[in-house]
């Protein structure tokens, strides 16, 4: 219970936060404020209590390294994937001629992140998608073992290895980790992971030669990050301090086809935090829930999403509590850094939903939003659209049997930029209100549309949208998701090409 009462009354004084300005003028400078004051309470209410949060909310903390350029948030980033003890990491390349398309050359990245010796301290979930890529086959595989031996995950970008014919996909994921293996003199199994082109198939030949020429260090991971990208526009990194000097780092890759029902996209986190496997596996399982299993950016379920754990072991007494917590953290900043780096994303919406009847209630209710192309085309043109939005909820309350929550005098309350949209039943609207509202959504731009910007995080701020459906205070689920630009058509038609 004092978990998810702590959880309501954070959530309480960021919605306090947020509605200060209301009823005054509010200028795109002083919405960038407001989200600085929301940072600086977060960042209070975590020193103040060592109390796990409930993952549902985990997604309410702002995302927490920005750059101002490149070079910047490069350093930062290799900083970040400085790997715990008892792992080692290498990249390699290659061009091949995709089969399907072979009037045309391609460059594909691999990259390997092993430990020092065996592993049987693994957890991992899958994409739920009955299209799956042989990956994803051989992964499960793997981890259904009862002692598996584990000691490393070889990632490739370009082609994700998905159904490319009789007898090609598992095979080939089987000959390209073999040879790595090989390569490195590894004991243990390897996991394959592959993103990029579904349908087409890997080039094998090409992979295995580059698996030779593999070598492993010690260090930053960033070289594996940035070897994982495909459309990402920056390499994507996470890391938590635990006791006893452990740490927890996560890598991540995913910027299109994001709807994942279960981890997300390419999702690996390494720790020397020695843990019971399956209580690794089941602090995974909760923390992806309400963070990775809480995002979107097209609606689209990928083939290859999957998100691995391993744990080296070597460091003693650190408590399920603090592994839990530092899990959860690191899974929320690579969650943030998805949709922040989405396909032409301008604009990171974050929708707060409340007293719902349940947590899967609220979360798909948060999904239905900011999947909906219409909202999502309104906040790209910072359109305080918000029929939009109310309009969507109730889509989704009458398809659920629950159309009276938006009746007059009902207890929901509807806000966006802390401004009431709708309560008891009515739009509650004006001018000053509105250009408050626009100002909010264009606080929050990334600026991606503007010609030589950044391929970085600028800054950590969200179009805010909070749903308070006036039930249990301790229901509460964090969704996050993107506007819908002429960026993301683009990177979309022309994606193969």
């Amino acid at each position: 219970m004092h978990h998810r009462s702590c959880g309501s009354a954070s959530l309480a004084l960021l919605q306090h936060s947020a509605t200060t300005s209301q009823g005054c003028p509010c200028s795109t400078a002083a919405s960038a404020a407001l989200h600085t004051m929301r940072r600086a309470i977060l960042l209070m209410l975590a020193q103040a209590t060592a109390l796990r949060p409930p993952a549902s909310s985990l997604l309410a903390n702002d995302v927490r390294d920005t750059a101002g350029d490149e070079a910047a948030w490069a350093a930062r980033v290799e900083s970040l994937a400085v790997l715990p003890r008892g792992f080692r990491c290498g990249t390699a390349s290659l061009n091949f001629k995709p089969r399907e398309l072979p009037d045309s050359e391609a460059r594909m990245n691999l990259g390997v992140i092993a430990l020092d010796a065996p592993t049987d301290l693994v957890a991992g979930v899958y994409t739920k998608n009955r299209l799956c890529g042989a990956p994803v086959t051989v992964g499960r595989d793997i981890l259904a073992r009862e002692k598996p031996h584990i000691q490393a995950i070889l990632a490739n970008n370009k082609v994700s290895n998905v159904r490319p014919g009789p007898g090609l996909g598992v095979s080939c994921a089987h000959t390209v980790a073999d040879a790595a293996k090989e390569a490195l003199s590894l004991e243990g199994d390897v996991i394959p992971a592959s993103t990029g082109v579904i349908g087409w198939a890997l080039p094998v030949d090409e992979m295995v030669a580059a698996a030779s020429s593999l070598t492993l260090q010690e260090g930053s991971a960033h070289k594996v990050a940035e070897a994982m990208m495909t459309t990402d526009r920056y390499a994507k990194a996470a890391r938590s301090e635990l006791p006893n000097g452990a740490s927890l780092v996560g890598l991540v890759k995913g910027a299109g086809m994001i709807e994942p029902n279960m981890g997300t996209m390419l999702c690996f986190l390494v720790t020397d935090a020695a843990m019971e496997r399956s209580t690794m596996q089941a602090c995974l399982e909760r923390c992806v829930k309400g963070t990775l299993g809480s995002v979107g950016v097209d609606g689209d379920e990928s083939t290859s999403d999957m998100c691995v754990l391993l744990s080296s072991g070597q460091v003693q007494e650190v408590s399920e509590d603090a592994f839990e917590n530092a899990l959860g953290d690191v899974l929320a900043q690579l969650a943030h850094h998805i949709v922040r780096n989405g396909e032409g994303t301008n604009h990171v919406l974050r929708v707060s939903v409340r007293g719902d009847r349940d947590e899967d209630s609220a979360r798909a209710l948060g999904r239905a939003l900011v999947n909906g192309p219409l909202l999502k085309c309104a906040v790209a043109g910072d359109d305080p659209n918000v029929g939009r939005i109310v309009g969507k909820v109730g889509q989704l309350l009458g398809a659920r049997g629950d159309p009276d929550l938006l009746d007059e005098g009902s207890p929901c309350v509807v806000k966006l930029g802390g401004e009431t949209i709708f309560e008891g039943g009515f739009f509650r609207l004006d001018a000053a209100k509105e250009e408050r509202l626009s100002n909010h959504m264009k606080a929050a731009r990334l600026g991606t549309d503007v010609e030589g910007a950044p391929a970085c995080p600028v800054h950590d701020r969200c179009v805010e949208i909070d749903i308070d459906l006036g039930g249990s205070r301790d229901v509460v689920s964090v969704v996050l998701g993107s506007d819908l630009t002429h960026g993301y058509v683009s990177e979309n038609a022309d994606y193969r090409s």
